[in-house]
């Protein structure tokens, strides 16, 4: 799975971040095999360290997306999250979290790529710097009735 973090600087030495996501079932264990008549959630953490970490604040957009493999549903699934970069110390290395739960229904059978897109904003103005993770492949199937 493809993950990457581009930064407001392009020096590894003043800013670089990683990123990572756990698709869980209804029990909270990971997994990519869901039914589709089940809620389930897209765990995010993700780091960012360097000299200027600690000095910045604003806010991250964490939203997730799902790409059909094949004909069918392509679009966001589940709400956009917000985390504040004070939910971390300021410090030079600092974690996030969030859980992103996705209703029932949502997408509809089949196979998917999920995709998770970590924005940065700071005064509610979007600034260029972002986290992608690409993956997992997941699939989605009607356990019958």
């Amino acid at each position: 799975m493809p993950h990457t973090f581009d930064a407001l600087d392009p020096d590894p030495a003043h800013l670089t971040g990683v990123i990572g996501i756990t698709v869980l079932d209804p029990d909270g264990n990971p997994n990519r095999v869901l039914q589709t008549d089940l809620t389930w959630q897209i765990k995010v953490d993700w780091n960012i360290s360097g000299l200027i970490a600690g000095g910045l604040g604003g806010d991250w957009k964490v939203r997730a997306f799902a790409e059909s493999l094949g004909a069918g549903f392509e679009g966001q699934v589940g709400p956009d999250m917000i985390v504040p970069l004070s939910a971390a110390p300021a410090t030079n290395n600092r974690s996030y979290s969030t859980t992103i739960n996705v209703p029932a229904g949502t997408p509809p059978e089949g196979v998917y790529l999920l995709t998770v897109v970590v924005n940065y904003s700071n005064g509610g103005i979007p600034q260029q710097m972002a986290a992608f993770s690409d993956g997992p492949t997941v699939e989605f199937y009607n356990p019958g009735p």
